[in-house]
């Protein structure tokens, strides 16, 4: 899909390549540019709630049939580096930065600019407090500037899904933990759950907190690699309670989706997964989900054509996306191709027994001696068996395959 290609020139205005627009569907692209580096003299948690309010306002968006939104882990990576937006198509930019009180005040200002991008039109600039029990107001003031300004007569009601609950404390306990950065190992897991149990005992009603807290249940229960399903059920709990307070949020049936397919379900998981699309048909992050659950089934196609969608939506991917993408491209026995997505994950980790069998069935035994040893290092207790008793099985014949890979990878068959 062509649209706008952004470039800023020296006095860090908007422009256009003339061509980039002239095929441009109906759709608006939107892309949301958080604050990026911030001098000594801000306040440290002023920059992260910033951010993660922007990454917030970004999902919520996301949830509107009528525009795409640039993925939020895309534009973190844009904010800190802006030569890098003329690689990104977007018909709408909005900037979001952290400036200076000019008063006496003891807060922050949220700089507020929407520019749009054929043109290199400013079309909306203002200028808010950030303040930590103001951030629900902020929010829904946030939201509402790029519905008026870019969507026309799209209402409140059909693009803001989020549940108010008039409890601030709670909303910032959720901000802190949404910095994706902190997902990456066990003990960050741990400290963001913190977070998160700390919104819901606040406010036990609050939907995006209860979804966020089933997620770091499911990815625990991966890290730790233990056959107790227990955090899975907890995190399938969790993520019910959620759509029960809101039966048309797709983050709580996301993540029903993504327990039910570690317990074993694929079909629930897809069947969830699907209705979570239709409340959030732009929603990078659930596409790659869904690319995975499609994986499990054994449908490559359209896992592929799913999680290219998701990749062309959040082009600057985080690595979650990779590993779904390179196992994609494994079991469609385009073994290169997955080393080529794989290989661009930043810190593969649990992914490296994938890069180990992609290695061998490529003939690439000494690269997958080297992944396999990084694997083992990490999990020495992994062996194919333990894989067989924890991991959804796909079709015989995908589950054959893979276990023949991580054979040939040099694997142990089981761990006494």
């Amino acid at each position: 899909m062509d649209a706008a290609r952004l470039a800023t020139d020296s006095n860090g205005q908007v422009s256009v390549a003339p061509s980039a627009l002239a095929d441009r569907p109906g759709v608006p692209r939107i892309l949301i540019l958080p604050p990026g580096d911030l001098s000594p003299s801000f306040d440290p948690l002023d920059g992260d709630l910033a951010r993660s309010l922007v990454t917030d306002i970004t999902l919520t968006l996301c949830k509107s049939h009528l525009y795409e939104v640039i993925a939020p882990f895309t534009a973190r990576r844009l904010a800190g580096s802006p030569a890098s937006l003329t690689s990104v198509p977007a018909d709408y930019l909005v900037r979001i930065d952290l400036i200076s009180h000019t008063s006496s005040l003891p807060c922050s200002l949220l700089s507020i600019e929407v520019v749009a991008t054929r043109s290199g039109e400013c079309i909306y600039r203002n200028e808010v407090e950030l303040r930590s029990g103001m951030l629900l107001d902020i929010h829904y003031g946030l939201c509402s500037i790029v519905v008026d300004r870019i969507c026309g007569q799209i209402g409140r009601e059909e693009v803001l899904q989020f549940r108010r609950t008039g409890a601030a404390s709670a909303y910032v306990h959720y901000l802190i933990a949404m910095k994706r950065s902190d997902r990456a190992d066990l003990v960050s897991l741990l400290h963001a759950q913190k977070s998160l149990v700390r919104s819901v005992q606040l406010s036990p009603d609050y939907v995006p907190a209860l979804s966020e807290l089933a997620r770091t249940k499911t990815l625990e229960w991966l890290e730790r690699g233990t056959p107790d399903r227990a955090l899975l059920s907890e995190a399938k709990h969790l993520a019910e309670r959620a759509h029960l307070y809101e039966p048309t949020d797709s983050a709580s049936l996301r993540e029903i989706g993504h327990a039910a397919l570690y317990l074993h379900d694929p079909g629930a998981a897809l069947a969830n997964y699907e209705a979570a699309q239709a409340f959030a048909p732009n929603h990078a992050d659930l596409l790659a989900d869904q690319a995975d659950v499609l994986t499990h089934l054994s449908r490559h196609e359209e896992a592929e054509a799913t999680i290219s969608r998701a990749l062309s939506l959040n082009p600057l991917a985080p690595d979650d996306y990779y590993w779904i993408a390179g196992a994609v491209s494994f079991f469609r026995g385009q073994y290169q191709e997955a080393l080529s997505r794989l290989t661009t994950m930043g810190s593969p980790g649990l992914a490296l027994r994938l890069m180990a069998a992609c290695a061998a069935m490529n003939s690439e035994m000494e690269a997958a001696a080297s992944y396999r040893e990084r694997a083992l290092a990490r999990d020495p207790f992994f062996s194919v068996d333990k894989w067989t008793s924890l991991y959804p099985e796909p079709s015989q014949t995908d589950t054959a395959h893979y276990l023949h890979a991580l054979r040939l990878a040099g694997f142990p068959q089981s761990s006494s």
